[in-house]
């Protein structure tokens, strides 16, 4: 009966994983991703273009550039389109600066706004649409120096693949530790993600849906 309970337990604790270590992610490194198998993955974050409103010259000429930028790589990439909470963080402290600073009648009022602007980065009717990039290289050995190359080599990849979609006309930027913490936790836990928005990159265990649902209940 006893081992029954402990397996019991111990199936249990299994199930209640924190989303960090079902992700195969070994470190974050300065917008970096050091996967588990010792890979580097840069990870950017490209605009887009609005190719309905193309006339249907422009929409050849904008496909024909995308299809020589493609056959301008010597590496594989990988693209991604991902429906994410509304990022209205920076928005949110600069009326929280003005509220320290206001009379008592405005701050009431900011007090206001600020609610309406958090409630509208939890609300699962407003998302928006990121779209990602991601470069690989292996790291090829288990020392600082095989490490510091393939982070060069890595680097030379990012500056070409930037360098193409620029020219194009699509704005590029790498994404930061927190907006690949945002973009993992939207991939592992969705219901989480659009509840509970990642606010910084220092991180406790989080368990799937726990925390979107401790917040539920209280």
């Amino acid at each position: 009966m006893r081992n029954y309970w402990k397996k019991k337990a111990e199936k249990k604790q299994q199930q209640e994983q924190s989303i960090q270590n079902l992700i195969p992610v070994r470190a974050l490194d300065g917008g970096v991703i050091v996967t588990q198998d010792f890979r580097l993955v840069q990870l950017l974050r490209v605009s887009s273009f609005n190719l309905d409103l193309m006339s249907h010259r422009e929409l050849n000429e904008t496909m024909e550039k995308y299809e020589l930028f493609l056959r301008s790589l010597s590496f594989p990439i990988q693209t991604a389109i991902m429906s994410q909470p509304v990022d209205l963080g920076s928005y949110v402290k600069s009326l929280e600066t003005k509220r320290d600073d206001s009379s008592s009648v405005k701050q009431e009022l900011l007090k206001g706004y600020i609610a309406y602007a958090k409630g509208m980065e939890t609300s699962t009717t407003m998302i928006q649409r990121q779209r990602y990039l991601m470069i690989g290289e292996l790291i090829t050995g288990t020392t600082k120096q095989a490490y510091e190359e393939s982070m060069v080599l890595l680097d030379q990849k990012k500056k070409q693949v930037k360098s193409g979609l620029e020219e194009m006309g699509l704005t590029v930027q790498e994404a930061s530790d927190l907006d690949i913490a945002r973009y993992l936790h939207t991939l592992f836990d969705y219901e989480g993600s659009q509840h509970c928005p990642i606010q910084d990159i220092f991180i406790y265990p989080y368990t799937i849906g726990g925390r979107a649902r401790d917040i539920l209940q209280n």
